[in-house]
């Protein structure tokens, strides 16, 4: 007889929230996030603001802080941090952090970018390709969230790289 009766209290237990639920139906909002979009562009080194240079055995590794501009889905003024490995066979691998004083989709903020990314010399010119992953915003862009893949060559003159990306970005709750 136990058995039976913790049966009809089960029952009933979800009767009564089943109730709870269907008069919370119409007040409970459940917060989702956008639609992805698709976000293509540029990320442009333009000066070099810091710069430091050292070897590990017969591996060359540079730190480095860059100023640039983003254009494109994403767009407005950049600093690209990141530390850069160069070994004796022309491959090289890097990670950073770019962060973006940016417009997407007619909204502003601070966003914050993490990205590693590896190349090697492709005809004389250092070519790579990797990928950013937004790690948070301020602002309008706090809730933006995204992968984009990229690739890229460096200007052997200048030492500034020219960086295309494209994937997708939604606006997360």
């Amino acid at each position: 007889m136990k058995h039976r009766g913790s049966t009809v209290n089960r029952a009933r237990r979800a009767a009564t929230i089943a109730a709870v639920v269907a008069m919370l139906g119409g007040v409970v909002r459940v917060a989702q996030a956008s639609p992805p979009m698709d976000a293509t562009g540029t990320f442009t080194q333009t000066d070099v603001l810091s710069e430091e240079v050292r070897s590990a055995g017969p591996n060359v590794i540079m730190e480095l802080t860059i100023g640039g501009v983003a254009t494109g889905s994403l767009s407005g003024i950049i600093v690209d941090s990141f530390t850069v490995v160069i070994r004796p066979n022309g491959r090289f691998s890097a990670h950073g952090t770019v962060t973006c004083v940016c417009t997407v989709d007619g909204q502003e903020g601070v966003l914050v970018l993490a990205y590693s990314d590896s190349g090697e010399f492709v005809e004389g010119t250092p070519t790579f390709e990797g990928r950013y992953a937004i790690k948070g915003g301020s602002g309008e862009l706090s809730g933006l969230r995204g992968v984009l893949p990229m690739v890229g060559q460096v200007d052997l003159s200048t030492g500034l790289s020219t960086t295309d990306y494209s994937g997708q970005i939604h606006f997360h709750p």
